[in-house]
């Protein structure tokens, strides 16, 4: 008997996980996640998760960032993600597919697009794997890419120095990691994502000019002589100059060479200077050889040698950290220590590693010993084209879709909505007669769209109207265009896909213009479930929640209806009593933890019996603050990433977060601008890098001692403005006392000797907040020439 699939929901809002394991039913297994750690957990510890539907918006780590993990760890290749969320974003929409979501569903739900949409992704995923499986055993017919190279190259090194055929691909996955590390932390360096790949890539020729050591001494056993040292530290000039005589004959400014250059010559400089062969310092040292040094090192260190026993993680990570291979930048070993974990998941990831490290081995012995490589065939060239329709139908969603190959001049339509024996149909493309279902016009108007079309640019959007039922529905067509893989590049295939947009906009309708609740109560609430995440019915008198048994009798539920809203008592405003007694409707905002609900409730009779029907929608995320007698969204951004208005090296908000959203508004409490003390001398006597290694020790200080509301916002350099939304000042004060004292209790991790301190100056209830602003800074200042940290 086949298992169900397994549906993992990832949304910290328990009433949205639950409505959505109602709407799909007992068809599928499930597993739940209250947030985006727990479902990267359950990620890591399950193989048999088929479907992850996954909110954007959750404390902590959100749906971005579970992505981002997903992508890291190539969990994207075997896990379909749909989006659920109730954003209107369209930059949040386009991020979440850049990221390689599968489909996106808006709350609130229509119930038969989350059945339809859920099992169109498990499907076509299916097929995908299938695919993907035939494209891995026939690897070797089209792995002749740069990267691919770059990995036989150093294989063959490898081969001759008796090393683990892992070595590389441990390098280059250590590489990655502690580069996207590093630009989490920092951004010092200027690192972007396509930096990242060429230095992960060019890692795998650190160790190239070995490829001139004598075998003898490479795989010597025991300890190696004073001659015989100097002549394996010539592997790196000699790697060096083999790559700068490659850019001699293909291209000097060739950026992968350039990096691959600078690793090869660099990476067994140290920090302190006592490296090779230039003796080269701290950030004279080019950051990818830190890095790949770095890596080079832990690997050396996990891995069994000719000459050693492999250490376990725990031991490495410890000899490194206390200074026993070497010195290295302090913000890498930071960087080499919270990936610990990380690093121990990654490197255990054997089952890929193996099958690469099969094939590569087999095309090394290749050009070793036959000096060819097999040759791409029209067999893989098939199977790359159905990699890529199955690629955008997985895509995309709808009642149809066409094939049209140009070639044959034959069309494939797959009509969803029509009688299953009449859902496929093949026809003569020849004078339009194969897309019957659109008219003149827009046939016209999808033949132009296909002549718009580059192998550069192969996608196109356009709205087409197409007769549903006798009438005309608005539909939106996606087109995707294949193009022939070599010589004169020409497009062979055309995909479409539409979805019937007026459908939907009508069903909405429909669903707001439910048949009346006295004549069908169990109809109307089931299609009010496709709108709001709550709809219950409630007797307010004795505080129950309502079920509506199969026939149509109410019976009151265990529980009182206040528990939903985590109290222990009645409402403090309960509008479901106030509506009750009047007969009618109202609606309010309530807050659940940090949450916002919207909710209305309104009097109706069922069975004779009046009671309220309460409908309740979430609002967003975040956490809200009374302000001026006005409730402030912190961590909403208008549509905007948070990220945006985060400072990354401190996690304190930006000045442009302040500029946007705080700064015309009124506070009631307390403004405290603050200063780092002797901030410069410390960039200036021991670098730029320990310097912001101390703002993140002063950031991470103040931040430990705030209260929930209060509000740090790094305001420029090394100064902080603090907003402190209480009207007590004696709480006030008793804020920045503990602000004062944190700092002056925090040490710099790589400088304990240095000390830390602040001086601030505060005001309280002065408005606007722009003079509060300028009265707290001249307090600060004065404060900083007097010694003093008061209000």
């Amino acid at each position: 008997m086949n298992e169900k699939p397994k549906i993992l929901i990832a949304d910290d809002s328990e009433i949205n996980r639950a409505l959505l394991k109602e709407i799909l039913g007992d068809g599928y297994d499930y597993l739940e996640a209250e947030d985006g750690a727990a479902a990267v957990e359950l990620m890591r510890q399950r193989t048999d998760i088929s479907l992850l539907l996954l909110d954007l918006m959750m404390p902590g780590m959100d749906g971005f960032d579970v992505l981002r993990v997903m992508k890291y760890h190539a969990w994207l290749d075997e896990i379909p993600v749909i989006v659920i969320s109730a954003t209107e974003d369209t930059a949040n929409i386009e991020r979440a597919y850049d990221l390689g979501v599968t489909d996106y569903i808006r709350r609130p739900f229509e119930r038969i697009m989350v059945l339809r949409r859920v099992k169109n992704v498990l499907m076509l995923y299916a097929k995908q794997k299938r695919l993907t499986r035939l494209v891995t055993d026939q690897v070797y017919e089209k792995e002749h890419n740069s990267v691919l190279m770059i990995s036989i190259l150093s294989h063959v090194v490898e081969f001759r120095n008796s090393e683990s055929g892992l070595h590389v691909l441990h390098i280059r996955t250590l590489t990655d990691l502690l580069l996207h590390r590093l630009v989490q932390k920092t951004d010092r360096y200027q690192l972007d994502e396509s930096d990242i790949a060429r230095i992960s890539t060019a890692s795998a020729l650190h160790d190239i000019g070995k490829i001139v050591i004598p075998e003898e001494i490479l795989n010597k056993p025991g300890r190696l002589t004073a001659e015989e040292f100097a002549i394996i530290k010539n592997h790196t000039v000699a790697g060096a100059q083999m790559l700068q005589d490659l850019g001699q004959s293909i291209a000097r400014d060739e950026p992968l060479l350039q990096v691959a250059h600078a690793i090869c010559r660099w990476h067994h400089e140290r920090w302190d200077g006592n490296g090779y062969p230039d003796r080269l310092k701290g950030d004279e040292i080019p950051i990818a050889a830190q890095v790949v040094a770095l890596a080079d090192v832990y690997d050396a260190l996990t891995s069994e040698r000719c000459y050693k026993h492999a250490y376990d993680h725990d031991t490495a990570l410890r000899m490194i950290l206390n200074g026993e291979c070497g010195a290295f930048n302090p913000l890498l070993l930071d960087c080499l220590q919270k990936s610990s974990e990380q690093l121990r998941t990654e490197l255990t990831r054997s089952e890929w590693d193996r099958g690469f490290r099969q094939e590569t081995h087999r095309l090394s012995e290749e050009i070793l010993h036959r000096e060819a490589l097999p040759r791409e065939n029209h067999s893989q060239l098939l199977l790359e084209q159905e990699k890529e329709r199955t690629d955008f139908y997985a895509a995309q969603c709808g009642g149809i879709r066409f094939d049209y190959d140009l070639l044959a001049g034959s069309v494939t339509v797959y009509d969803y909505h029509a009688e299953p024996l009449q859902q496929k149909t093949v026809t003569d493309f020849a004078q339009g007669r194969g897309l019957g279902f659109l008219n003149e016009q827009d046939q016209r108007k999808l033949s132009k769209a296909i002549s718009r079309a580059t192998p550069e640019a192969p996608d196109v959007v356009l709205p087409v109207m197409v007769e549903r039922d006798g009438k005309p529905h608005l539909h939106r067509m996606a087109l995707h265009t294949i193009w022939s893989g070599a010589g004169v590049r020409r497009c062979v295939n055309v995909l479409g896909q539409l979805t019937d947009e007026q459908h939907r906009v009508e069903h909405q309708a429909e669903l707001l213009t439910a048949t009346d609740p006295e004549e069908d109560p169990a109809r109307f609430l089931r299609r009010l479930q496709g709108i709001f995440d709550v709809v219950r019915l409630v007797d307010p008198e004795h505080r129950k929640v309502l079920a509506l048994d199969s026939d149509g009798i109410l019976t009151e539920k265990p529980g009182n209806c206040h528990m939903v809203w985590n109290r222990d008592t009645r409402c403090e405003n309960c509008i479901s009593a106030k509506a009750y007694a009047r007969k009618t409707i109202l609606n309010k905002i309530e807050f659940k933890d940090e949450e916002a609900y919207f909710v209305i409730s309104k009097y109706i009779k069922v069975g004779g019996r009046g009671c309220m029907l309460e409908m309740v929608t979430r609002l967003t995320d975040g956490r809200w603050l009374d302000m001026g007698g006005h409730r402030l969204l912190l961590d909403r951004c208008d549509g905007m990433e948070r990220s945006a208005f985060v400072d990354p090296l401190t996690g304190a908000y930006t000045r442009r977060y302040f500029d946007k959203f705080l700064a015309g508004g009124e506070m009631h409490g307390g403004v405290a601008m603050i200063d780092v003390n002797q901030f410069k001398s410390v960039n200036d006597s021991f670098g730029h890098l320990v310097g912001d290694e101390a703002l993140q020790t002063v950031a991470a200080a103040m931040q430990s001692c705030l209260r929930q509301t209060d509000i740090l916002i790094r305001y420029g350099g090394d100064e902080f403005l603090l907003l402190m939304p209480q009207n007590c000042p004696d709480g006030v004060e008793s804020v920045i006392r503990r602000v004062q004292n944190a700092v002056q209790a925090a040490r710099v991790p790589s400088h304990p000797e240095l000390r830390l301190s602040v001086s601030i100056g505060g005001v309280c209830n002065v408005q606007p907040l722009t003079e509060a602003i300028r009265q707290a800074d001249a307090r600060m200042y004065c404060n900083k020439e007097n010694g003093e940290q008061v209000l």
